[in-house]
């Protein structure tokens, strides 16, 4: 049976992140639009643990940026949302039926963290279904004590990741994912399969880069993932995240 063609599987296909925008604004309605499509994203036991700080102001996605690694997107985006994990309103709740939150785990704490992975990607999806661009930034995770101070946030609150959003400046152009026999498995882990799909892209990572100009090394995704992964990466998050009121026990 053919596969139908959906406006969703399109958009798919074709997403890709933006980091240069017009400067354009985004109307107030469409923005709100997008907020309320993400609340639509699967949440654990309706638990909705997250909330959104929604940047606009100048001055502070100057400091966003500049915590997130110096990236210029976030300036130049009209909007900014800062996607937080939000176990406050848990702890609300517990107090106005006489109990004590005994949320602080690890479990709570990965609850919390991807429903807002979800929010994201149903904001996203949303956004590119108008037009819109976006792109997700991790860099808030590189100083999230300094960010929570600079947007008020209360304990229990944390920003997961932020989002850039507005109206591109050109298309962006998709970038290959691994094929599906490095991530997908039948009954049973592959890892001889995961060699040579991974081998594969490889190849066809850096064809996509030499076809954009980009220098890249024959190896186009093991050897910068090698890089990557072989220090530490944001070594201090535990311990921001308990100063954060985060148990992780």
């Amino acid at each position: 049976m053919a596969v139908p063609e959906t406006e969703v599987l399109r958009l798919l296909r074709q997403r890709g992140s933006v980091r240069d925008y017009k400067p354009d604004p985004v109307p107030e309605t469409w923005v709100e639009a997008i907020l309320a499509a993400g609340q639509r994203a699967p949440t654990s036991s309706n638990v909705q643990a997250y909330s959104i700080v929604v940047v606009r102001d100048a001055g502070k996605k100057a400091r966003l940026a500049e915590l997130a690694g110096n990236q210029q997107h976030i300036i130049d985006c009209p909007v900014f949302f800062a996607l937080c994990a939000d176990q406050r309103r848990l702890t609300l709740a517990c107090e106005q039926h006489g109990v004590v939150y005994q949320g602080q785990t690890l479990e709570q704490w990965l609850i919390a963290s991807i429903d807002v992975a979800l929010l994201g990607m149903s904001m996203t999806l949303a956004a590119d279904s108008m037009g819109l661009g976006t792109v997700m930034i991790g860099g808030m995770r590189n100083q999230p004590l300094a960010v929570a101070e600079l947007l008020e946030l209360p304990q229990q609150v944390y920003v997961v990741f932020g989002l850039c959003l507005g109206w591109p400046k050109s298309a962006p152009l998709p970038k290959p994912r691994q094929p599906l026999g490095a991530v997908v498995h039948h009954e049973r882990y592959d890892e001889g399969a995961v060699r040579e799909a991974v081998a594969a892209y490889d190849g066809e990572l850096g064809a996509h880069y030499t076809g954009q100009g980009r220098a890249t090394p024959e190896a186009a995704w093991t050897k910068p993932m090698a890089e990557k992964f072989s220090k530490p990466i944001r070594a201090k998050l535990r311990q921001e995240m308990h100063a954060r009121g985060f148990g992780l026990e």
